[in-house]
């Protein structure tokens, strides 16, 4: 069934992880993606993670070059950038068209003011990003450092804990969108559909680490109307891409 739709993966991971023995590699990655009909993956080095974000921007803009089904997502650590407004531009320039955060992997607090200077100097790109927000209260404090970002800004991790305060702050911030990997919530999609809308929902499988399948299967199982989940599955991300 869900071959039927355009499908962008909007979470993805390649490299070794400190704490699972999968293979992450991008054979693996590009077999899934031919396998579920994927046309493109955006992808992250779990060195920009676990390590060094310049290793992993590195890597992960390497791997993107020997396969165009890849999309790069760049990472910073805002607990080891020490950069300018030029640095961070340095970083745009290499092909990146948005970023991940990771404050649980890496321990920092949503609201330091490390992570404010990074997202004021992105804001200067106008680049949309992706933050992981798990915890309850942690959506709340993305959409306070990012109140007047003039991109995209997509949560992802919401889960049954979250969801409300997702949906609460959704109404009043038209620019935050939540990305699917956690949102196994019966009835969830529908119930963001009728609050904000399908356009704010953007397909995302977590794989290798979580299953590609099982996700595709709960959004094209869902009440959505085929438009909404061609949205939801590729059209939505597509938009955050191509605009500038």
């Amino acid at each position: 069934m869900a071959a039927a739709y355009q499908i962008i993966d909007a979470n993805t991971t390649i490299g070794a992880h400190p704490n699972h023995r999968l293979n992450m590699s991008i054979e693996r990655l590009i077999s899934e993606m031919d396998t579920y009909k994927i046309s493109a993956s955006l992808a992250q080095s779990t060195l920009g993670i676990y390590d060094s974000y310049e290793r992993g921007n590195s890597a992960i803009i390497e791997a993107a070059r020997s396969n165009n089904r890849l999309i790069p997502i760049a990472s910073i650590n805002p607990l080891r950038y020490f950069g300018s407004i030029d640095d961070m531009r340095k970083i745009c320039a290499l092909g990146f068209r948005i970023f991940r955060f990771y404050p649980i992997e890496q321990g920092w607090a949503i609201e330091s003011a490390a992570f404010v200077n990074v997202l004021k100097q992105l804001g200067e790109m106008k680049l949309p990003f992706i933050i992981d927000a798990s915890d309850s209260g942690a959506p709340s404090a993305v959409a306070r450092v990012s109140s007047g970002y003039p991109a995209p800004v997509i949560i992802g991790s919401i889960a049954i804990d979250t969801i409300c305060e997702s949906l609460a702050l959704m109404a009043d911030n038209p620019n935050i969108m939540i990305e699917t990997h956690d949102l196994y919530i019966p009835g969830a999609l529908e119930t963001i559909v009728q609050r904000v809308g399908a356009d704010r929902i953007v397909y995302g499988s977590g794989a290798p680490l979580r299953s590609v399948a099982s996700m595709l299967s709960y959004i094209t199982n869902s009440d959505l109307s085929d438009e909404d989940k061609q949205k939801t599955l590729a059209g939505n991300i597509r938009r955050v891409l191509e605009a500038k």
